[in-house]
């Protein structure tokens, strides 16, 4: 080996200036690294976008499939509800329908039994004369009307009020009272003394001059005897100081009291009928009855005369008014040609 020289040292060879162009291309190498660096991260995002957009939109399909079935089943059930909205309507108007034919059988039915009672009303005034009853058929009839909602029916009603109110004006005689007062007189027709009866001892053709002297037993005798009491049954001489008045037989009597029951049945008939003429005759016929055949100075004939005679100043059959409006306006609401639509 050859010995290297001493004061020499080693050392390498110095490096030679790189030109500018070896340092731009150096730059643009690592440029590009870097750009390919960027395009190829920003590919695999762009890669794991789209894998997440396509499983969102596998996602979304799946979650759209039953949307759709959801929708049809939908869209079955609004036409079912349609379908029974439709049904229901349907009944809703048949129901109103049976009900508005219903109300009117009911209302028909109500106005029948007002015009019926209207009726009755009338009768009780022209026929029987009863105000009373007459009364209170008419508020009956206004209480069925009153059921019914009909503003038509205003004007009856109020008919009804005014011809109410006519009849309570009317005087109204004590028909029960006179009537139980009739019954009591003809229960104790039997008790009523009379004027004059015979004893029922008495025979006729008795001799109040027999002195009780024996019968002759002669024909003369008895011829004279009998000629004498024929001269005493034809001719009686007595004294009084009052007029003589008739005796009444036992059968006469009888005939005499049912007699005045029979005139008091008469004015207890004529007065529950409201037959104020019968009813007058039927007193007045009783009251002369009593005075004429029964003892007027007894207290229980005097106290009968005294109510008869009260009785035949009584009315009790006083002018009834007329109350055939109502019932006219009644009918003519229900005839075919004023019949609401």
């Amino acid at each position: 080996m050859s010995a290297v020289p001493e004061g020499r040292s080693h050392r390498s060879p110095p490096s030679q200036p790189q030109s500018p162009l070896a340092v731009l291309g150096l730059i643009f190498a690592v440029a590009a690294l870097l750009l390919a660096g960027v395009d190829a991260y920003r590919l695999r995002e762009t890669r794991g976008t789209e894998a997440a957009v396509e499983q969102r939109l596998a996602d979304l399909q799946r979650i759209a499939a039953p949307k759709d079935a959801l929708a049809e089943q939908d869209a079955i059930v609004q036409q079912a509800l349609k379908a029974e909205s439709a049904r229901l309507d349907q009944l809703d108007a048949a129901y109103a329908d049976l009900r508005k034919h219903s109300e009117e059988g009911r209302d028909a039915w109500i106005k029948a039994e007002a015009a019926s009672l209207l009726v009755a009303a009338n009768e009780e005034v022209e026929i029987r004369h009863d105000p009373v009853l007459a009364f209170k058929a008419l508020q009956e009839a206004d209480s069925r009307l009153k059921l019914i909602s009909d503003p038509r029916l205003i004007g009856v009603r109020q008919e009804i009020a005014r011809e109410s109110n006519a009849l309570r004006a009317v005087p109204e005689p004590d028909v029960e009272g006179m009537a139980v007062a009739l019954a009591g007189i003809a229960e104790s027709v039997d008790t009523l003394p009379m004027k004059r009866t015979v004893p029922e001892h008495y025979a006729p053709g008795g001799n109040l001059n027999d002195n009780g002297k024996p019968e002759a037993q002669g024909f003369w005798d008895r011829f004279k005897a009998a000629a004498g009491r024929l001269a005493d049954d034809m001719f009686t001489v007595r004294s009084h100081d009052v007029p003589v008045e008739p005796l009444l037989a036992p059968r006469e009597e009888f005939l005499l009291r049912r007699n005045l029951e029979l005139k008091l049945e008469s004015a207890r008939s004529a007065l529950l009928d409201r037959e104020g003429a019968a009813f007058k005759d039927s007193t007045r016929s009783a009251d002369i009855w009593l005075t004429d055949y029964f003892d007027i100075q007894s207290g229980a004939v005097k106290g009968a005369v005294q109510q008869l005679d009260t009785m035949q100043q009584q009315d009790i059959a006083p002018a009834l008014p007329d109350i055939s409006a109502s019932l006219t306006l009644l009918r003519q609401l229900e005839s075919p040609r004023n019949a609401a639509p």
